[in-house]
């Protein structure tokens, strides 16, 4: 059993509750009862910090992923050579979230040079570099990605990236063709604004407007702003 599991168990009951504030701090009284070196606290303070932002944003799970990893940086469970990779994912989805994609981009990168690796972190990568305009440097992360670990939601980037390489209408085509035979059994807004693309490039502009009108339905953190300011700007029009 991990420990301080029952901090864990109280810090996921509260954070369910909503009880952001009492989260925390349980999380740092834990972690200040049990470090004794400076160095070791801050760095798990660094993740507790992250944890708040991310629950503020709404993202329990990221929270409590953020709160996990500070408890086991305090416990000694953490190994500490993976501190700055960890960190640098954990700052990048916050900054993802918080609409800055480019200096996501950045954050995972720099984590890549120290050793973060994973099907994970190169999709991350390559999301940011997509909703920050970079389609090649994109395509290059979702390909490591897939081949790493195939995922409906990087096919679905992976379109996006090859479309933004070649917005062709026969390219759109066949990713419109590619991306119905992989239709997602629930909701996928990448998925549909993948699709949604595809037929606006491919010139059949009823059917894309139906699909960005579910993408804004369903629409959370899984656009970034220019992205999702495309989608508003095609339904205005």
């Amino acid at each position: 059993m991990p420990q301080f599991q029952d901090c864990r168990d109280d810090i996921a009951d509260l954070l369910t509750a909503g009880q952001i504030d009492a989260a925390a701090q349980r999380a740092l009284l834990a972690i200040d009862a049990e470090t004794p070196k400076s160095a070791t606290m801050t760095s798990a303070f660094h993740f507790v910090g992250l944890a708040v932002r991310y629950a503020t944003q709404g993202d329990n799970t990221a929270a409590r992923g953020a709160l996990d990893h500070a408890l086991d940086i305090a416990s000694g469970s953490s190994d500490q050579d993976d501190l700055r990779p960890q960190l640098y994912r954990h700052v990048a989805a916050s900054l993802e979230v918080a609409g800055q994609p480019a200096s996501a981009a950045r954050c995972l990168e720099t984590g890549i040079e120290y050793g973060a690796d994973g099907p994970a972190v190169w999709q991350a990568l390559g999301r940011a570099r997509l909703k920050s305009d970079d389609p090649y440097g994109a395509l290059e992360a979702l390909s490591h990605s897939q081949r790493l670990k195939p995922s409906a939601e990087v096919f679905s980037d992976r379109i996006l990236a090859e479309l933004a390489v070649d917005p062709s209408p026969e390219t759109a085509r066949q990713s419109i063709s590619r991306l119905e035979s992989s239709r997602p059994t629930q909701v996928s807004v990448r998925w549909d604004f993948a699709l949604a693309r595809a037929h606006e490039i491919s010139g059949d502009i009823n059917t894309a407007r139906a699909a960005y009108q579910r993408v804004l339905e369903h629409v959370e953190n899984d656009l970034g702003p220019r992205e999702l300011e495309h989608a508003k700007s095609f339904l205005s029009t």
